[in-house]
């Protein structure tokens, strides 16, 4: 496999490990790029996600008639 050193694939968490390990990217190079990436503090907006109460099984349950 070719890899470009910018190639933003080497940093994807899911593979970074195994770059490291296989000497594919170094230690510092890694830490070159976090350090070049922006401060994203505060660009976050909070989300309230509420949960449905449970059905009861009575009120679930097909009536019988």
């Amino acid at each position: 496999m070719t890899v470009k050193k910018n190639d933003e694939k080497l940093f994807d968490l899911r593979t970074l490990d195994a770059f490291l390990t296989r000497g594919v990217l170094k230690p510092n190079e890694l830490e070159k790029h976090l350090k070049a990436l922006p401060d994203e503090e505060g660009n976050y907006e909070f989300v309230v996600i509420e949960e449905d109460e449970p059905e009861s099984e009575e009120s679930s349950a097909p009536s019988e008639e």
